[in-house]
């Protein structure tokens, strides 16, 4: 119990100590700039501050098709590993330590090939869910042989919502990724057609549960 204890107050301390500048509880922690959030840091070994937000001169939609169908139909695209194209699925998770992570996985033949990153301390399933998204789309557009379609199946409804918009605020980094990697593949295909698909967890659907324990 005490080391359950000594883990919730080091997640609340690094997450006072991680909030926007400007905020008024950060600045009762201190900014890690100061002796307080310096002294906070050395506590706690590690340091993932959060990123500010980044204004677009210029907005630019996101040149893809978005898809949240209704569970059963959901399922039963996913479960089509037979589409033409690419097809990568996504999972983010955000672990009782803190720690957060997300993995993107394809197939390829007959077995499972894909991505695992960790992404350190202090940040949200959703920025997971939402990084892992902007990765996959990395992984298609940085293919060396023309792939005519993307698919990327994800079960993270909010996710697909945050990579419509490059409005500031939480996921707006990956947002942003995003069509920084469509452009590219777009580049190189101009008449790819990119999809990113809602699926249900916990449905039997192999490629989320493949992306799900990997992540």
């Amino acid at each position: 119990m005490a080391q359950l204890d000594h883990n919730r107050l080091r997640r609340f301390a690094l997450r006072l100590a991680s909030l926007p500048r400007g905020d008024q509880a950060r600045e009762l922690v201190g900014a890690p700039d100061s002796a307080l959030g310096k002294r906070l840091q050395s506590v706690l070994g590690c340091w993932n501050g959060r990123e500010d937000t980044v204004l677009l001169e210029v907005a630019s939609p996101l040149d893809a098709s978005t898809t949240i169908d209704e569970e059963a139909a959901a399922a039963r695209e996913a479960n089509q590993l037979d589409r033409p194209g690419l097809i990568i699925f996504t999972d983010g998770s955000h672990l009782e330590n803190g720690a957060t992570g997300y993995a993107a996985a394809w197939k390829k033949g007959m077995s499972w090939k894909g991505h695992k990153t960790h992404m350190g301390w202090g940040q949200e399933a959703f920025d997971a869910e939402c990084a892992a998204l902007a990765r996959a789309l990395q992984v298609a557009a940085t293919r060396s042989h023309t792939i005519g379609a993307v698919t990327i199946f994800t079960d993270a409804q909010a996710a697909i919502w945050r990579m419509t918009s490059d409005d500031p605020g939480p996921g707006q980094k990956y947002a942003l990724e995003a069509r920084r990697h469509i452009a590219a593949l777009r580049a190189k295909e101009p008449n790819v057609r990119i999809e990113i698909r809602w699926c249900p967890s916990h449905q039997g659907i192999e490629g989320n549960e493949v992306a799900d324990k990997w992540g």
